[in-house]
């Protein structure tokens, strides 16, 4: 499939083009660590690409799991794709433990997609080559988050506080007569305005952020979107998400994930709780599943099998198995009825920093299968 053909390529850059890391001096995790990672290639669909990853981690006086974390990310092609993002995270503010998380997202994508809403949307191989699901979509974000302990758990973890306001703009373009965006427009299908603001509550006893091996972590969340604050939209979702890391031998983690999601409104459809991507149901074409409510389960298991260099190099690998469904008006309510699957591995590599990993996964599932490349774990 075109867009699998596309993600071939990042996959196979993704390794061998590690650009530069610098650690300083310092001994443990002290000092700053930068990385770059080019990307290049050619699809059908994009035409000639490029672009490039850059992230730069300071560890401060050795502060945990850092003190600032920033994250600059851009690709571009001939055939009309663009992506930007810029993220900047910060542990301390003010001399207080109040932590904050700024992105600002924007894209332009002429092969997003759209199968309909439902946990039994149609879906043909032959339609998906034809370009019957693609639309032309362009979208800008910005989101603030912020944090703070509200209980410390003595050698173990906190329970913190979680407030976050969101705004982002999204324009539509059916890209064709035939295509099942115009044939069945969904709700927000003209696009528009969703300023959004939410609080949450998030439970956190893992040993590392970015490579858990042991604990848990548990988080709830509610966001409203009134039609008082300037939304061409009204409405409010929730969602609730349990992971879990259990060590099963030197280097090995059993990881789980379990997450729900509900929307109660008038919400455009690409705010609707969506799987098949690299955050759940990994296989199904992207944006697969759409609806009102959804439910996800994922497990991996984990294991670095080299260590190199005095572990300043490990290499990886990772088998994962993710299933679960949306629910919507059209379809059953019945909790554990035509729930989807999907099964796949991977490899992993850490350089340098053992907070700086790098992941390529493929993914199989019964329509199709589909080839992932990115920094960190799914979850």
């Amino acid at each position: 499939m075109k867009v699998t053909a596309f993600a071939s390529i990042m996959i196979g850059l993704l390794f061998p083009l590690y650009g530069y890391s610098q650690v300083a001096p310092e001994s443990g995790f002290q000092g700053v660590t930068r990385s770059v990672l080019p990307i290049a290639g050619y699809s059908s669909d994009f035409g000639f690409f490029g672009g490039g990853l850059y992230q730069r981690i300071d560890y401060a006086n050795g502060i945990r799991p850092f003190f600032t974390n920033t994250i600059i990310d851009a690709t571009g092609s001939t055939n009309g794709f663009w992506a930007g993002s810029f993220e900047y995270e910060r542990t301390r503010m003010f001399g207080n433990p109040l932590r904050s998380r700024s992105i600002l997202n924007a894209q332009r994508n002429p092969i997003s997609t759209f199968f309909g809403i439902g946990n039994q949307s149609d879906f043909t191989s032959s339609e998906f080559e034809e370009g019957a699901y693609y639309l032309l979509q362009r979208r800008i974000s910005a989101r603030i988050e912020l944090r703070k302990p509200l209980y410390l758990i003595e050698g173990r973890g906190k329970i913190e506080g979680v407030f976050r306001v969101k705004t982002s703009y999204t324009a539509n373009d059916g890209s064709g007569a035939d295509t099942r965006f115009e044939l069945l427009p969904p709700p927000g299908s003209e696009g528009g305005w969703v300023n959004t603001v939410g609080a949450g509550v998030i439970y956190d006893v893992r040993n590392n952020e970015f490579d858990p091996r042991t604990g848990v972590r548990a988080e709830i969340r509610a966001d409203f979107s009134p039609l008082a604050a300037g939304n061409d939209f009204g409405f409010s979702s929730y969602f609730a998400e349990l992971k879990s890391f259990i060590p099963i031998m030197n280097s090995t983690v059993f990881a789980q994930r379990i997450a729900a999601e509900h929307t109660y409104g008038s919400a455009p459809y690409f705010e609707l709780p969506t799987l098949g991507n690299k955050y759940g149901l990994r296989g199904f074409a992207m944006n697969r599943f759409i609806g009102k409510s959804s439910v996800l389960y994922m497990a991996e298991i984990r294991s670095w099998l080299f260590h190199l260099f005095d572990d300043q190099v490990k290499l990886g690998g990772l088998i994962f198995y993710d299933t679960g469904r949306v629910f919507s008006e059209e379809d059953s309510a019945v909790l554990f009825d035509n729930w989807k699957q999907t099964w796949g591995a991977g490899g992993t590599m850490s350089l340098f920093s053992p907070d700086l990993i790098f992941r390529g996964e493929i993914g199989f599932s019964n329509e199709s299968y589909r080839i992932y490349a990115g920094i960190g774990f799914a979850f």
